[in-house]
């Protein structure tokens, strides 16, 4: 048998197994039920799954950079959630963590003009931190979470809008370009739903965010897992 049957042998029966993982946690979130394993943890074993994925592709990247920039971005997704889900502390940290995840996938997107996206991300984390210390003393008391929240969200559409111009100008192959496309796509559809579980704390919507959280996280990490592989 080939290396490389083996090899897709071996990242099917990884997917086989986050497949498994995600109904699993899926059920007992939907349902409620509280099990011997907590639903945290086995999503947090589904993500250390999916870096393992990534970090089989080795050879068969479609480029060297752009995967060492997705295994990066990847790897502090697995150590933001280390902090927000296993760990339950840390939340700024948390959010920091994932802001460069963003910037570090803007960076895989679109490699062109670095320097001025780099300095048009610190522009706006200055310009934020000094509208926080205003609003703190002379307007009200703010917990400085809303701020990385509010950069992160900067983040984020930013690395959606350049994976949208990356798929319309075929940056990517195909099916490269989807996969792309639709992760970040989910990964957006996840964070409108952390949002709407922070904002309601009961009710409909806390009850239908807090389940899509996930429903749209580990499809989207995937995807983007995925997408660094060479299907030619």
């Amino acid at each position: 048998m080939s290396k490389a049957i083996q090899k897709r042998r071996i990242i099917g029966i990884l997917l086989l197994f986050i497949v498994i993982l995600y109904i699993w946690f899926m059920y007992m979130d939907i349902f409620d039920i509280h099990g011997f394993i907590s639903t945290d943890r086995l999503k947090f074993l589904s993500m250390i799954l999916i870096l393992i994925i990534s970090l089989f592709t080795r050879k068969d990247a479609l480029s060297y950079k752009d995967l060492h920039l997705l295994q990066v971005g990847l790897f502090i997704t697995l150590i933001a959630d280390l902090f927000l889900l296993i760990l339950d502390s840390h939340y700024i940290l948390g959010i920091f963590l994932f802001s460069i995840v963003q910037i570090i996938y803007s960076f895989r997107y679109e490699l062109r003009n670095l320097k001025l996206t780099i300095r048009n991300f610190i522009v706006i984390f200055l310009s934020l931190s000094i509208v926080y210390f205003i609003v703190n003393k002379l307007v009200i008391e703010l917990d400085f979470i809303w701020i990385m929240g509010m950069f992160y969200a900067f983040c984020l559409l930013n690395s959606v809008a350049k994976a949208f111009k990356a798929y319309r100008y075929k940056i990517y192959p195909k099916p490269n370009r989807h996969m792309v496309l639709i992760g970040m796509i989910l990964f957006l559809l996840c964070d409108i739903s952390v949002a709407m579980y922070n904002i309601f704390s009961e009710g409909l919507l806390y009850s239908i965010s807090s389940i899509a959280m996930w429903l749209f996280y580990l499809p989207s990490q995937v995807l983007l897992a995925l997408s660094g592989y060479n299907y030619e």
